[in-house]
């Protein structure tokens, strides 16, 4: 929808904190059936993430990257912009009912710069 998300399984070592930081619940562990290979987070459903880069942020290893498709650029820790897209999208989530108010809001954002 809004972001794409990248996790480097050879930085991951599964904690489990990006799982519980993701305010939607969509990331999850894999644990393999193989006890002696390493657990590492997954995000089986892409297209329900909406960029909020809680993971990323919580996340200690650096394993997670998010890319904004709206402005086509890294999110999350490594940022700048990371406050004010995770404001945009969370006015997006809290405030649209309809298409005609997602322009609206983009434009009353996009004025406050």
């Amino acid at each position: 929808m809004f972001a794409r998300i990248e996790i480097d399984r050879s930085r991951c070592k599964g904690c489990g904190l990006c799982t519980s930081a993701c305010p939607r619940k969509l990331l999850d562990l894999d644990v393999p059936e193989d006890e002696t290979l390493q657990a590492f987070a997954v995000l089986p459903c892409q297209e329900k993430c909406v960029g909020c880069a809680q993971c990323a942020e919580m996340c200690p290893d650096l394993a997670i990257s998010v890319y904004s498709k709206q402005k086509n650029e890294v999110t999350g820790r490594a940022s700048d912009s990371f406050r004010e897209y995770s404001g945009i999208v969370t006015a997006l989530l809290v405030k649209t009912s309809c298409r005609e108010n997602l322009f609206t809001l983009l434009k009353i954002t996009s004025q406050r710069r």
